[in-house]
């Protein structure tokens, strides 16, 4: 168990550190690791993700990272939510995103506080590459949140002009088809 644990620490201080050589060569001994939480809850491709290491993304996934994992977070301000959601409240990096939706992410799944991907995307940025990202991989544009927001609302409240003009656009579309 202690060998265990030391593993885990030694996988979360290489992703870090940014350390992919480490990363590959913890796997390669043990490719359990690539789905194992850490002390906090957290898994090892939402955390490189929300980090925008996309060489260490792109590793955890050839190592069986499971894409959707939900990670149950234990520290207060971090919902438990999949690595799409994590790299949109992290770095945003548009490779990452691309990588984790053509390995199967689902922008629908919803994080411990109810947002989707898209909902995050509303309110951590406004950067409309993004949201099309989302939207081309079918995210629900009128979903609510658990508190029943939609992005829209997210993203005019967060002063998000530029994608809350799209989502506008998205909305109204989908009012006349």
């Amino acid at each position: 168990m202690e060998n265990a644990k030391l593993q885990v620490t030694a996988l979360f201080e290489a992703l870090i550190a940014g350390d992919k050589e480490r990363v590959s060569e913890l796997l390669t001994e043990q490719p359990q690791l690539a789905n194992t939480e850490n002390e906090d809850g957290l898994i090892p491709l939402a955390y490189a993700g929300h980090l925008g290491f996309e060489d260490i993304v792109q590793t955890l996934l050839d190592h069986g990272a499971e894409v959707n994992a939900v990670t149950h977070s234990k520290i207060a301000y971090i919902p438990s939510n999949t690595a799409l959601h994590a790299t949109i409240a992290g770095e945003r990096s548009l490779n990452v995103i691309k990588l984790l939706l053509s390995h199967g992410a689902d922008p629908n799944i919803v994080d411990s506080d109810g947002h989707t991907a898209l909902h995050s995307a509303a309110y951590h940025t406004d950067r409309t590459e993004i949201l099309q990202l989302l939207l081309d991989q079918g995210a629900e544009v009128s979903r609510p949140t658990a508190d029943g927001e939609t992005a829209l609302q997210i993203a005019e409240k967060q002063g998000n002009q530029k994608v809350a003009s799209v989502l506008k656009q998205m909305t109204t579309q989908l009012r006349y088809e």
